[in-house]
């Protein structure tokens, strides 16, 4: 597939997809006019970018797109994606997310433990301090729950 003629179909997709988020929006009770507002704003966005992504899409001589790089990659990444949905349930969104984000960085060839150690212990650090402790977010707490 060339790039043009994906960039034409992702175009269109995204302006399905801020159709859809705008209809979807226009059924919000009037309690929730905040977030409908947001939606709408999101929605906007999404329809400008995707117009002017049609807009830009001129034809190259060598615009020959390859979807996947490295099937090795893909496959260990949408294993390990399965497996971390699967696992997610039973032991806990943060034991499974840092064995997740620790197991694939390895895969994926990064080897150096500390800065793997780090990356997971600072996501993960930020995900509890803002959705868990400030917004109130629940997540499943796997055999660690009450």
């Amino acid at each position: 597939m060339t790039r043009s003629s994906m960039n034409r179909i992702f175009a269109a997709g995204g302006l399905g997809l801020s159709a859809a988020l705008f209809l979807g929006a226009n059924s919000f009770p009037d309690r929730a006019a905040a977030a409908a507002r947001y939606i709408f704003f999101l929605a906007g966005m999404l329809a400008v970018l995707s117009l002017i992504l049609l807009l830009q899409n001129t034809p190259s001589p060598d615009s020959h797109v390859r979807w996947v790089r490295s099937p090795k990659n893909f496959t260990l990444a949408v294993v390990s994606l399965a497996a971390y949905g699967i696992l997610t349930s039973y032991l806990g969104f943060f034991p499974a997310s840092a064995l997740f984000m620790a197991a694939l960085s390895w895969m994926l060839g990064f080897r150096r433990p500390f800065f793997i150690i780090l990356g997971t212990g600072l996501i993960l650090g930020f995900v509890w301090l803002v959705f868990v402790h400030f917004l109130g977010v629940p997540v499943p707490m796997g055999i660690w729950g009450e």
